[in-house]
């Protein structure tokens, strides 16, 4: 039993000797920044009726292309925020980045409270903030695969995942209850939570300091720095292009669907706006039960088996596009098996840090999931502009679906990694 609790943990890195109460205490710190980075990213839906309401009736006065803006800026910072922090994680550890972050994404999200009818500020603001959120997923991740033994890194990185579909329930709660009038407490759910998940952070994850350092010090050794030029040499160079457009197809397709459902229910079928909007929030509950599923089955058979989630996906979208309005039963049904399917996301953080040598964990799996929005960006959009005529939002269903198929075969053609792992 003692031989295979060693083997159990030889691929610990962190805190090999601690408790198993604190390494649940430290995923738990490390999860609780994660839920209010993915909650982050709703504060838009929350502030934007303050936002275009008359300042008369104590909005801020603003259009709603100025809002769009406001919150297009932060999604644009994820970008270079995935590339600095990845770096800084490289020089001073994960643990003290994330740490940072939090505490970053707190005073980012505070700074527009200064002068809330600000439009300029609002946009600086919100373009620090997604620069600080692109290093979440790129610090959080890869310290879950440093604490845990590989058999249960699907299952955790899924678990992360999942904490977007919940944020976004949460997030409704939280509006509902608290509503346009107290926009401002709304801003502090977003700014006082990440603190408390430094805090904890602080006192219950291991410190990788030390392990920092000895890849620092072999890599002067070998002459080899620990940088995205080194990790993208030779195959990874292909594995990393390679992980990139799968996030990338992931996001496009995705958000081409999601983004447009709710439109084609009310406009293209003809349904009430309550209808069509309890459709779609079916679509949150099967993404959340699919993220442990299919996080599940990676652990267990294999991390490229859940792209059958990323075929299906494309399958179920296509029979959305061929109901009926007097089938409402059936897009209630299709809604909820969208949302499974596309839950073949959630072991990504595992996967993408154990397609590349460990010593490139800080940068991986942050730049082959946050590339991915590079290329969603410019797709999108432009996806966006083949909606016309009498067919409506199909050209854009279709698309999706033929992206969804592209992506599984990127998938297909990406190494395994959990019996490399086992091994």
């Amino acid at each position: 039993m003692a031989q295979e609790k060693g083997l159990e943990n030889s691929d610990i890195i962190l805190g090999k000797d601690i408790s198993n109460v604190r390494r649940g205490l430290a995923f738990f710190s490390v999860a609780l920044i994660y839920f209010f980075y993915c909650y982050n990213f709703m504060v838009g839906t929350f502030i934007k009726p303050t936002m275009i309401g008359e300042a008369v009736n104590g909005g801020f006065g603003f259009t709603l292309k100025q809002s769009e803006e406001i919150f297009a800026v932060m999604s644009f910072g994820t970008i270079p925020g995935t590339f600095l922090f990845g770096m800084l994680s490289t020089r001073i550890g994960k643990k003290k980045t994330l740490i940072g972050i939090a505490l970053l994404i707190a005073l980012t999200t505070y700074i527009p409270l200064f002068s809330p009818t600000n439009v300029m500020l609002w946009k600086a603001a919100r373009f620090c903030t997604g620069v600080v959120l692109g290093g979440v997923f790129g610090c959080a991740m890869p310290l879950i695969a440093d604490m845990f033994p590989a058999k249960y890194r699907g299952k955790l990185a899924a678990t992360l995942t999942a904490l977007f579909s919940l944020a976004m329930i949460f997030g409704g709660k939280v509006y509902g209850a608290l509503g346009d009038a107290n926009w401002k407490i709304l801003m502090y759910t977003a700014i006082i939570p990440p603190i408390v998940g430094a805090i904890l952070a602080i006192i219950f994850v291991p410190d990788d300091t030390a392990y920092t350092k000895e890849l620092l010090e072999k890599g002067k050794e070998t002459g080899e720095k620990i940088s995205y030029l080194g990790m993208y040499k030779g195959k990874y160079l292909w594995i990393g292009l390679g992980t990139i457009l799968l996030s990338g197809a992931n996001f496009t397709a995705y958000s081409a669907f999601s983004n447009n459902a709710t439109t084609y229910l009310v406009t293209n079928i003809g349904m009430t706006a309550a209808i069509a909007g309890a459709i779609y929030s079916l679509q949150g509950i099967g993404q959340l039960v699919g993220y442990f599923v299919w996080g599940s089955i990676a652990d267990k058979f294999g991390r490229k088996v859940p792209l059958i989630g990323m075929a299906l996906s494309a399958v179920f979208v296509f029979i959305y596009t061929r109901l009926g309005g007097d089938n409402i039963t059936g897009f209630y049904l299709m809604s909820v098996l969208i949302g499974f399917a596309v839950g073949y996301s959630g072991a990504w953080g595992a996967y993408y840090t154990e397609l590349f040598p460990s010593k490139y964990r800080a940068l991986s799996s942050g730049m082959s999931f946050n590339g991915g929005r590079i290329v969603s960006t410019f797709a999108i959009p432009a996806i966006a502009g083949t909606a016309s005529g009498s067919l409506g939002m199909m050209p854009i269903f279709y698309i999706a679906v033929a992206v969804f198929v592209a992506g599984t075969v990127v998938w297909a053609i990406l190494p395994e990694t959990l019996k490399k792992n086992k091994e």
